[in-house]
């Protein structure tokens, strides 16, 4: 989804098996769902095979999901949250690049629920298994995670170590705060549902 440390996870990733692109990928002006032609981390949902930016054949995936109460606050911040919703979703979100503009939509500018529902659907079958992955528990789950990916195991001690990730949700503004319930927490809940970690197996070809 983003903002779950994706872009230092692939790049270590990358250093040990053929791996998605990891550059930030943030703002690239392609036009469509998933506008970043380098790379598939922001997809709104599991690509192809036959995806015309694929660099090769993709042999498994994994989609790390956090709350927008976590990601939201943490875009705006770094001023990266446009960026963010037009590498999901294709389009700029109306206004200025601002938390208030945000909430006074009142709506998923980011595709976040579509990107969360399509990853996590079983019904979306793909011709590889996809690890659907809470992100705050990766480094509960990394043997697990790594061992999917096929990381040798003599590496896994050289994995970034997690730091602490403070979220500034309860530091917002009780308007802001208020607005981003409205938008997200039907989403919000439906995650905190979701199994930790789980993974969609292929039940044919596409």
């Amino acid at each position: 989804m983003g903002g779950c440390a994706s872009t230092n996870i692939i790049s270590w990733c990358s250093q040990h098996i053929k791996c998605n692109c990891s550059m930030n990928s943030e703002g690239l002006p392609m036009p469509g769902e998933g506008g970043n032609a380098k790379g598939l981390k922001h997809r709104i949902r599991p690509p192809l095979n036959d995806d015309e930016y694929l660099p090769g054949e993709i042999e498994k995936a994994v989609f790390l999901y956090d709350t927008p109460y976590n990601i939201i606050p943490s875009l705006f911040r770094q001023r990266i949250a446009w960026g963010h919703a037009i590498a999901i979703t294709g389009q700029r979100p109306k206004g200025d690049e601002n938390l208030d503009v945000f909430v006074a939509e009142g709506k998923d500018s980011f595709g976040f629920s579509t990107q969360f529902n399509n990853w996590t659907d079983l019904q979306i079958q793909r011709s590889y298994p996809r690890m659907i992955v809470r992100a705050s528990l990766l480094w509960s789950y990394l043997p697990e995670v790594l061992t999917f990916l096929g990381v040798p195991e003599s590496q896994w001690k050289y994995f970034p170590q997690k730091k602490q990730r403070f979220s500034s949700f309860d530091a917002l503004q009780e308007h802001q705060k208020a607005g981003i319930k409205r938008i997200y927490g039907e989403l919000h809940d439906a995650m905190g549902l979701q199994q930790d970690i789980h993974i969609i197996h292929p039940t044919s070809q596409n």
